[in-house]
This record gives structure tokens, C-alpha cells and sequence, in this order.
């Protein structure tokens, strides 16, 4: 299998899997609010559901490495069915925690595995394409499957499907469609994602009594290393920016739009256009490091900068059409150096803990996610969502430096 086709089918897979997830993403917010949750009440679940992924991180990042970043993930996908199974049946605060608890569960057993995966596959194999590159174009295919499963995810509710099963609210035919379509992704994922087993060496079955023991060893080079470490404390602010705008869009912009004729539709479209924007920023990445002279600090701070700048912007809409534009544009700058960063990330990580690694990564941005969601639940519930708006975008802008501090391309190894 040429670096090509193995690109191509790990990008067909990370579309579907996507996809699923951008069913539920429009409407995850008013999901909770048909519950009868308020802003404070979604923040909790927020936390809930972010911390238990944290939580779990970095353990289960070790048994990805050990018994398989496939089987893993097939694991992750399960925990995620039974999540939305009681997320369906749920109708009160403590059923919500429950489910919330299991989807983040099923999220820290997905991070890490695939994309640990790709990697060693990828540069195992012979050819022109670098790493960057590759990963560019996977992630238009995620963005692309991002913004067909929020089309979806948007629309129906809007239509008449839930009729037919006479649902207690119009957003459960998201969730029942999120359930099937893991189902299926299983069998797509034994037949996209191929996986060799390794016999077991006497190191191997040492590591599989102590799987938090690796986890420790990868915690130390995370907080020692001088790429990695910098990395690290980015991830943080980056959770929690992104937590305080996933949580909130939703009510802001069902503020904006009260008293017009636009339904749960423009939900999803704006959704769509977001994932779209990400795509395009991607694919662009490639263009914008050169233009940088191939520094991926330069990319990353740059970008992370204007971003935090455009989303102080965005807390000041007060018009659909604004709120739109600004939310677009923060996106774009908000993910263009995501590429860069992810292939630090990889060229400064040893084969044996990659998995382990990247779970650290996403502990980093779960950390992130559950201080953001508790605290901007707060101030937004007293203080409105604006105000924590503002002050995320302050906090990315001063949270760029960090990338000052991180070498420059000529002293590391990059795609």
C-alpha cells in the first residue's frame, strides 16, 4: 500500500467516523436545554463529560500501545453507543451525568488510536508525500464528514422523520441515528483499518502489568522535552477556548435569531460552513508554512493570535450575518496551525509511547475543556456569555506566546 492509498483510506474512515459525530453536534446543547437544563446545569454536564475522558486519558493511551490501536477503538465505539443509549432515556440531571460520563469515557478510548496508527504506518512507507501534507488532506475528509453529519444533525429536527416514531422530542432522531451509525462504523473499521498483531515480547508483558507505569514515563519527556512541553501548556488554553465557544453558540445564537422566521435548520448550516472553513484552512496550512519559510511556530503563533483578536469580535455580534462572518473567520485562524502542531507533536515522540503521548495531549485539552466549562458556565450564566467570550479571546492572544519558546524548524526533525 502506497503513502497515497493509505492516506486515502485513513481519511475515508475519519470522514464516516466524523460524520457520526456531527449529527449530534448542532443540537447537543439544545438536547440538554429540552431536558430542562439551564446554562449552569449544561456546564456541569460539559465538565462531567469533558473530565471523564481526562480522567481515563492517559491509562487507556498505554493499552492502545499495547494491545492494539484498533481494538481499542472498536472499544471506544461501543462505550459511545451505550452512551447515547442513556443519553436517549434520559430525562432528568443525574441520567444526563450518566451518559455524559460514558460519551466522554468513550472519547478517551478513541484518543490516540488511530491517528498513532496512521503515523507509523505512514512513515513506514515509501514516497514523496510528507507527513503534513497527509495530514492536511485527512483533515479536509474529517471536516468534510464534519459538515455532512451537521447538515444532517441540523435538518433533522426540522423535518418530519420524528413524527414517525412519535419521539418525546424532536432532537431524540439525532441520537437514535448517532447510535446506528457506530454500529455500522464498526464494520467499517475491520474493513478500512488493517492492523498486524506483533507477538508478545518479555518487555511487552512486563509494560501490560503496568500500564500506568508507561503512562508516567511519558508524562516525564511531555514535561521535560522543550517542543513537547510548549505544546503542552498551548493545549490547555486551546481546550478551554474551544469549550467556551462549543458550549455557547448555540444559546448566543438563539438569541440573535429569536423572533425570526430561521428554524434549528441554520444550526446546522452554520455548522456545516464552520467544518467547511476548517477544511479550507487546512488544506491552505500547507501554503501558509511556506510562507512562514516552513516554521511551524511562527504558523501556529500567528494564527492563534489573530484568532483570539477575532473572537473578541465575535462576543460583539449582535446580527446573524456578523456572528456568522466572525465565527467563520475565528475558525479558519483558530484551526490552521492544527497540522503543524500535531506533526511536532509526532516527530519529537518515540514509536513505543505514540499512543500514550497523544492521550497526554488530549488530558492537556480535556483539562482545559472541564475548567472552561465549569468557570464559563458560571460567568455566563451571571454575567452573559459575551463576557466569557472576551475573556477567552484575551487568553488566547497572551497563550500564543508559548510558541515563542518552542525551537525553531532547523533544530528538529519535521514532516
Amino acid at each position: 500500500m502506497t503513502p497515497k492509498e493509505l492516506t486515502i483510506r485513513f481519511g475515508i474512515h475519519q470522514c464516516i467516523h466524523w460524520m457520526i459525530i456531527g449529527i449530534m453536534i448542532p443540537v447537543i446543547t439544545l438536547i440538554f436545554q429540552s431536558r430542562g437544563l439551564s446554562l449552569s446545569d449544561i456546564g456541569l454536564v460539559m465538565a462531567v463529560w469533558i473530565g471523564s475522558t481526562a480522567i481515563f486519558e492517559i491509562p487507556l493511551g498505554g493499552v492502545a500501545d499495547i494491545y492494539g490501536r484498533r481494538n481499542t477503538y472498536v472499544l471506544s465505539l461501543l462505550v459511545s453507543i451505550l452512551g447515547c443509549i442513556v443519553l436517549y432515556y434520559a430525562h432528568d440531571l443525574p441520567l444526563i451525568l450518566i451518559a455524559a460520563m460514558l460519551l466522554g469515557l468513550s472519547r478517551a478510548v478513541y484518543s490516540g488510536t488511530l491517528d498513532a496508527w496512521f503515523y507509523d504506518r505512514f512513515r513506514h512507507k515509501q514516497g514523496d508525500h510528507s507527513f503534513h501534507t497527509a495530514l492536511a488532506k485527512v483533515s479536509v475528509m474529517i471536516t468534510i464528514g464534519l459538515a455532512i453529519g451537521s447538515l444532517i444533525g441540523g435538518a433533522l429536527p426540522d423535518s418530519e422523520i420524528h413524527s414517525f416514531f412519535h419521539l418525546e422530542s424532536i432532537y431524540d432522531v439525532n441520537i437514535i441515528l448517532a447510535c446506528v451509525s457506530n454500529m455500522l462504523l464498526i464494520l467499517i473499521t475491520f474493513a478500512l483499518i488493517k492492523e498486524e498483531s506483533k507477538p508478545a515480547t518479555a518487555q511487552d508483558k512486563n509494560t501490560k502489568t503496568n500500564v500506568i507505569h508507561l503512562g508516567l514515563q511519558a508524562i516525564k519527556v511531555s514535561l521535560r522535552h522543550r517542543v513537547l512541553s510548549r505544546l503542552m501548556q498551548a493545549t490547555i488554553v486551546f481546550g478551554m477556548v474551544l469549550s467556551s465557544i462549543e458550549n455557547y453558540w448555540q444559546p448566543y445564537l438563539a438569541d440573535i435569531i429569536q423572533g425570526t422566521s430561521y428554524g434549528v435548520t441554520v444550526f446546522g448550516i452554520i455548522s456545516a460552513l464552520y467544518f467547511l472553513m476548517s477544511a479550507a484552512s487546512s488544506l491552505l496550512s500547507v501554503r501558509l508554512l511556506k510562507w512562514f519559510n516552513g516554521s511551524h511556530k511562527t504558523l501556529m503563533l500567528t494564527t492563534r493570535a489573530f484568532g483570539g483578536i477575532v473572537f473578541i469580535l465575535l462576543a460583539n455580534t449582535t446580527q446573524l450575518w456578523s456572528f456568522a462572518l466572525c465565527y467563520l473567520i475565528f475558525f479558519f485562524l483558530f484551526t490552521a496551525g492544527n497540522n503543524s502542531e500535531s506533526v511536532l507533536l509526532h516527530e519529537n515522540t518515540e514509536e513505543r509511547v505514540r499512543s500514550t503521548m497523544l492521550s497526554i495531549s488530549s488530558f492537556m485539552f480535556t483539562c482545559g475543556g472541564v475548567v472552561a466549562s465549569l468557570f464559563f458556565g458560571f460567568l455566563s450564566e451571571h454575567y452573559g456569555i459575551s463576557v466569557s467570550w472576551i475573556v477567552s479571546g484575551i487568553l488566547l492572544v497572551v497563550s500564543s506566546a508559548f510558541f515563542i519558546y518552542i525551537p525553531e524548524r532547523s533544530e528538529l526533525k519535521t514532516a
